[in-house]
């Protein structure tokens, strides 16, 4: 039986981070993932993902986020890869959306840079949206594109440089809690640790269902859509990424410019629930016909029809809140996961976060946000 400081389960996007947060400050780890590297059955894949500073979710994500930015740097600095382009973000919505009123509130408490701009105004500055006219914009500069795969393997090749093991198309099918450490079973090995860190994303209910979880499963489905003329205006130095509330919707459509794959574009939740192993791959007309509508009246100067898709999976609390915390009375186990669609650009922190967890049994960021126990006491479904 091979024996570790610690084992991690999962390394998509906050694994990967995880085990070269640990590796790299001389931590004796094992990570663990059920496919290979870079799958496209979760949650981690797509090309690209925005990450933004003004955080209109919520102003509590804003610390995390400045140091993800941080971290995202060093990292490429130091695996010598692509992995973050600034591009700046316009959020679009009526001036009294949920979306626009967000970013000004967060903007505010945190004194981040903005403006908010009529649609006539945003059309001349960024001529690949086409605004209704009582919508107006709203921009910031801190805002870019992550390379997904790029980032998981910059994580994964760092780690095994600080020398973690990497085991991939390794499948858990049993976890044990003794003795104040852990043991790990395997399709094909058992493994003891200190500390057992679980990031296994829409898996994490399979592996701990004791804990009994509120998490539901949601497909998505993202495109790409190839300029018809104008192309220089769909580059990353033209448009910005973008995320808009159109009236009368709840919610919100997103996308990047075009990085050599088309220009993205995709409706951020409203997907079917589902189990993670049992997805529909297939995407059908009727997963392109919203998307569709949005790009044929927003950013008319793209093709009518996508280029390629792909599916990916949301892991969603009630709250749209991650889970950060310990497994209930067991101080050695951390749980990250259920990150409700909007997790993987605070991967490089939250690796950080969970190194600092099984260290010194505290982060240093506030985490109350992420607590188990705000489900304790939460009515069952049905």
């Amino acid at each position: 039986m091979q024996n570790y400081d610690a084992i991690v389960v999962g390394l998509g996007g906050m694994g990967s981070a995880a085990v070269y947060q640990l590796a790299d400050h001389g931590i004796k780890v094992l990570g663990l993932e059920k496919f290979s590297l870079n799958h496209t059955n979760g949650s981690s894949h797509g090309k690209t993902r925005i990450i933004r500073t003004s955080y209109f979710h919520n102003p509590f994500y804003v610390p995390l986020v400045k140091r993800a930015f941080k971290l995202w740097s060093n990292t490429q600095a130091e695996s010598g890869r692509n992995l973050i382009k600034m591009t700046g973000a316009l959020l679009y919505g009526l001036p009294n959306s949920a979306l626009i009123m967000g970013g000004i509130t967060c903007s505010k408490r945190h004194n981040l840079p903005y403006e908010v701009m009529d649609s006539q105004t945003a059309a001349t500055r960024f001529p690949a949206f086409k605004a209704d006219e009582e919508e107006v914009a709203f921009y910031e500069e801190g805002a870019g594109i992550l390379f997904p795969e790029e980032c998981i393997s910059a994580h994964t090749t760092l780690a095994e440089k600080s020398g973690a093991k990497l085991h991939f198309n390794e499948p858990v099918t049993r976890l044990s809690f003794r003795n104040g450490g852990v043991e790990v079973t395997t399709a094909s090995e058992t493994y003891n640790a200190n500390y057992l860190v679980l990031m296994p994303g829409a898996w994490l209910t399979n592996l701990v269902p004791e804990l009994r979880l509120p998490l539901q499963t949601e497909r998505q489905v993202v495109f790409w859509f190839k300029p018809r003329l104008s192309q220089e205006i769909f580059a990353p130095s033209r448009m910005p990424v973008y995320v808009w509330q159109m009236k009368g919707e709840k919610y919100y459509y997103y996308g990047v410019p075009d990085v050599g794959h088309g220009v993205k574009a995709a409706k951020d939740h409203d997907g079917e629930l589902t189990p993670p192993d049992q997805v529909q791959r297939e995407v059908t007309r009727e997963d392109e016909a919203p998307v569709k509508q949005f790009v044929m009246h927003h950013i008319p100067s793209l093709d009518e029809s996508p280029i390629s898709s792909t599916t990916c999976l949301y892991t969603n609390t009630p709250d749209g809140h991650f889970i950060i915390d310990f497994y209930p009375n067991h101080k050695n186990v951390v749980i990250v996961s259920a990150c409700s669609g909007h997790g993987f650009k605070f991967s490089s922190v939250i690796g950080e976060v969970v190194r600092e967890m099984v260290q010194d049994g505290e982060s240093k960021f506030d985490l109350s946000l992420f607590k188990i126990n705000r489900f304790k006491n939460r009515p069952k479904d049905g």
